[in-house]
């Protein structure tokens, strides 16, 4: 299990049997963040990348998984890609996770934006409040997944249990130890009333030694379930992931130009543009109005 906390090294502790687990490295980039795992013993180099959907008219945060065969001989892999917990939106969330966590759940639901399992859309049925009037809850959020080179939409898992069992803690899949991820997919999943996860169910993809897959994920927040099929139609095009991740570094580059530093020291250009970026985005940009003269 690639980033498994068993799996992690003990800083400072030189044995043989640390030199043996996985080796991870982490890099933080202004609008990216990627970790990777390299894991020798097993032939497998993972890395997950992470990045803010920029210029549409619907928010998500991106998630790229590629999985590497490092190995000299073919890999079959089915794996569970995505996030252990997704909260669903609406109504005065923050306080609610803090004070009434489980009672919070009695509000929560996963619906679907069509008849698979490919659309899954986590929503509060009403705003959880001490109120004499209901509020009905439309808005909700979305996790859809593709493997990038294919058209098709992968089956989301989003009931909790079937993946971590028993495990409140969310560190051991103990529902793999007993079932295949087909038998998952297959079986029926439970979203009502609970806390739920989405992980993009991949099976039995076969990698030839040096070949990669890459699993996209798009995590985001919709008005209605019925907007999910548009969404899945513009993030699924094919290129449509890569060409997102290059503007997003470009965006970055525009709005920090006005600071770009060169010294010798490359961490300090960067510290540069990240403080400039940050003090941006919590004070904005200035703008100016109408035509410059020659005193301006």
């Amino acid at each position: 299990e690639p980033f498994s906390p068993a799996n992690s090294k003990v800083a400072g502790l030189d044995t043989e049997e640390e030199d043996l687990k996985p080796t991870r490295n982490m890099y933080v980039g202004t609008n990216e963040m990627e970790i990777e795992e390299i894991d020798d013993g097993h032939g497998v180099h993972t890395s997950v990348n992470y990045f803010v959907l920029p210029e549409e008219d619907f928010a998500a945060l991106v998630r790229r998984t590629t999985i590497t065969n490092t190995g000299d001989d073919d890999l079959t892999l089915s794996a569970l890609d995505g996030l252990a917990k997704l909260e669903p939106t609406g109504g005065k969330l923050q306080w609610g996770l803090k004070n009434i966590g489980r009672t919070l759940e009695g509000w929560m639901g996963v619906y679907h934006g069509d008849d698979t399992l490919a659309l899954p859309f986590y929503r509060m049925s009403t705003e959880p409040s001490d109120s004499a009037s209901v509020k009905i809850e439309k808005a909700g959020h979305y996790c859809i997944s593709f493997i990038e080179g294919e058209n098709d939409l992968l089956p989301i898992v989003y009931d909790t249990e079937k993946v971590f069992g028993w495990s409140t803690t969310l560190q051991e899949p103990t529902g793999l130890f007993t079932k295949t991820v087909s038998d998952i997919v297959a079986n029926p999943q439970y979203g009502a009333a609970k806390t739920s996860s989405a992980f993009a169910a991949v099976e039995k993809v076969t990698l030839s030694p040096g070949e990669s897959i890459t699993i996209t994920s798009f995590y985001g927040e919709a008005e209605a379930v019925e907007d999910l099929p548009k969404i899945a139609k513009t993030v699924s095009t094919e290129g449509y992931a890569s060409d997102k991740f290059e503007r997003a570094r470009e965006l970055m580059d525009q709005l920090t130009s006005s600071v770009e530093t060169h010294t010798a020291n490359h961490l300090f250009n960067g510290a540069i543009k990240q403080n400039y970026l940050d003090n941006s985005l919590r004070g904005g940009m200035p703008v100016i109005l109408g035509d410059l003269d020659e005193n301006s």
